[in-house]
């Protein structure tokens, strides 16, 4: 007995000198997580969030560590966490992002629509089953904060293109067409005030080499993801993980019988109609993007990761054993790759270009394209440091156009809008960023998203 109430002294001694010792750190976190304005996360390829269930078993914002929009939320910030669909455009999410905010009616756009070959309208957010994301009013009185991982990257600057400069193409198209009634305020800009910041983690904004290193994986996984797709729309687990394609005829009417169901959705074309995420995500097609994707009036910050090591005997990279093991064949791959981009495209100024040409020559030397080679070499399992950064793209003459950047710390008080304040490289690999499975700590985790939110919170987001 007396062992055992020196035992347990022992360890309430132990469990307050813990406390004790984590206290001031916990306050000092406290007084740093409290952002002005809203934070909305969008997730990335093949993510899910605050409107399907899978989020609530195992929140797409934390996996299997911990739950990020809580964490948060406990510390008064105002968080959510969109539901996009996951393997749809940066423009089509684009659209859905700002119908969930703004609580209104998915409008794709009535040109892209036609171009597409799907429907113009979406999902209702003002109806009960889905509704307003937003606790509160979205306006520039209430700007948001959109924290984007992976594709959510794009997708995030996207919104904030269209938020500020509408498009022009939309606006022609609806003057030619009075017919179709109105047009979206989406497409009519003068809003970009509507965000404050833009933080991207692990985003490819340049692209990624691993659609060049694995062409045939990808051609498989978006076969079986559009596949995939179109079975659970008939199902009534379509809410579990939602691809959210019914502006391509995926889904069950309640008038259908499931013979009608069945012949309309799988004679949907999805793939063909080159509105996917599987295409903006080559690296031809990110860095066409990002001609019109201009800096705005805004704070931007990014962050990327790197997980491989480079091999003293071949001068290749290799993934560490800190990279989760599913992303370890994709960092291999895309660590040792060389080669062109796969199709190049017309740059619309009479030149016909391959925006990334890695040649084993130039690793290892002090040749002109060493650093650039080697920086899309090194990855986080799924992103290469070169798309991680910033992004750019190429003039009419084919000279290449950084956006403004920054090298900055966690942390930082950034001062000046329209520029991007890169973060120092993370020991993260792709999902480590969002709580990995089982390869990183609550602890880690969080504190990483700390600094995430020190960042706005010091901009007076």
């Amino acid at each position: 007995m007396k062992r055992f109430k020196k035992l347990l002294a022992f360890l309430m001694t132990m469990i307050l000198v813990v406390s004790v010792s984590i206290m001031p750190a916990e306050a000092a976190t406290k007084s740093s997580l409290k952002t002005q304005h809203p934070v909305v996360f969008v997730h990335g390829l093949f993510g899910y969030g605050d409107y399907e269930d899978l989020n609530k078993i195992v929140p797409y914002w934390g996996y299997t560590s911990t739950n990020i929009v809580k964490y948060l939320s406990g510390y008064g910030t105002e968080c959510y966490s969109a539901s996009l669909g996951p393997i749809s455009s940066a423009w089509d999410r684009a659209c859905e992002l700002y119908a969930q905010l703004a609580g209104t009616v998915v409008d794709y756009g009535a040109k892209h629509a036609a171009e597409h070959g799907h429907d113009r309208y979406g999902r209702d957010y003002t109806k009960k089953g889905y509704g307003q994301l937003m606790r509160t009013k979205w306006s520039a009185d209430n700007p948001v904060n959109l924290v984007g991982h992976s594709f959510g990257g794009a997708t995030s600057r996207m919104l904030v293109q269209l938020l500020a400069e509408g498009n022009a193409e939309e606006q022609q198209y609806m003057k030619a067409h009075p017919e179709l009634g109105k047009i979206s305020p989406l497409f009519t800009g003068g809003k970009s005030d509507w965000v404050y910041s833009v933080t991207t983690i692990a985003a490819p904004s340049n692209g990624t080499t691993f659609i060049e290193a694995f062409p045939n994986t990808i051609a498989l996984a978006s076969t079986l993801a559009t596949t995939g797709a179109k079975a659970l729309s008939l199902t009534s687990y379509r809410g579990v993980f939602d691809f959210q394609l019914e502006h391509f005829g995926i889904y069950a009417k309640s008038t259908d019988t499931l013979a009608t169901a069945i012949n309309r959705v799988f004679s949907s074309d999805f793939l063909e109609h080159n509105d996917n995420a599987f295409q903006d995500l080559t690296v031809d097609k990110a860095i066409e993007m990002n001609k019109d994707l201009n800096m705005q009036d805004i704070y931007y910050f990014s962050f990327y990761g790197d997980r491989m090591r480079r091999s003293v005997l071949t001068q290749k990279y290799l993934p560490t054993s800190r990279m989760w093991i599913g992303l370890q064949p994709a960092g291999l791959g895309m660590g040792i790759y060389s080669g062109t981009t796969a199709g190049g495209y017309y740059d619309g100024y009479g030149k016909y270009k391959h925006f990334v040409k890695v040649t084993p020559t130039s690793v290892g030397t002090d040749t002109t394209n060493a650093k650039d080679d080697n920086e899309w070499r090194r990855n986080d399992g799924m992103v290469p440091v070169m798309s991680g950064k910033y992004p750019y793209y190429y003039d009419s003459e084919g000279n290449r156009i950084d956006d403004p950047h920054v090298a900055a710390k966690i942390g930082v008080t950034a001062k000046t809008k329209g520029v991007w304040y890169v973060m120092p490289v993370q020991n993260f690999d792709h999902l480590g960023f969002c709580g990995g499975f089982f390869n990183e700590s609550t602890e880690v985790v969080n504190n990483f998203f700390n600094g995430v939110i020190a960042n706005i919170v010091n901009c007076g987001g």
